[in-house]
């Protein structure tokens, strides 16, 4: 039995970085060796690290679910905190994601998640209303402020 692993990846106009199109529920598959990195098709275990890579403020960006198979190499940036990144030989697009399944995706996880996906998504102000309602820790809102609405003051200390 062949390992499988689902994930998510991004892409702009579902096609990758360079110029690759690719279809909803086609697999496509590279042989040699697989490094992350180097070679492989690329997707992360948390849909928010899908920013690290593609600009989540682009309206043509297209957040998939994924799965890989075949021979799959794991990857950890422990230095940046990205854990449960992949490169794979067969790589399989599952589901082109709504904007309300990817929020979603984002608040089932944990905070950092949610930080990610309010640092490199371009959310609408509804979205971050239901997201504030949803986490009530404060940084979200800090958060919400300095990335989306460009309030540089939002980490200041406020001084009496």
């Amino acid at each position: 039995m062949m390992n499988r692993i689902k994930g998510f990846k991004a892409y702009i106009n579902m096609m990758d970085q360079f110029g690759n199109k690719y279809e909803l529920d086609k697999e496509y598959s590279q042989s040699g060796d697989i490094k992350f990195g180097a070679s492989g098709y690329h997707f992360c275990a948390h849909i928010a690290d899908v920013f690290r890579y593609y600009d989540g403020h682009d309206e043509n960006i297209n957040i998939c679910e994924v799965e890989g198979s075949g021979k799959i190499n794991k990857y950890d940036d422990e230095y940046n905190e990205y854990f449960d990144m992949y490169s794979c030989s067969n790589l399989k697009i599952l589901k082109i994601l709504s904007r309300q399944e990817i929020i979603d995706e984002s608040l089932h996880e944990n905070i950092y998640q949610v930080l990610r996906l309010i640092q490199g998504f371009k959310l609408t102000d509804e979205e971050l209303t239901y997201i504030t309602n949803e986490c009530s820790e404060s940084i979200v809102k800090k958060y919400a402020s300095y990335y989306q609405k460009d309030k540089k003051d939002a980490f200041q200390r406020k001084r009496k």
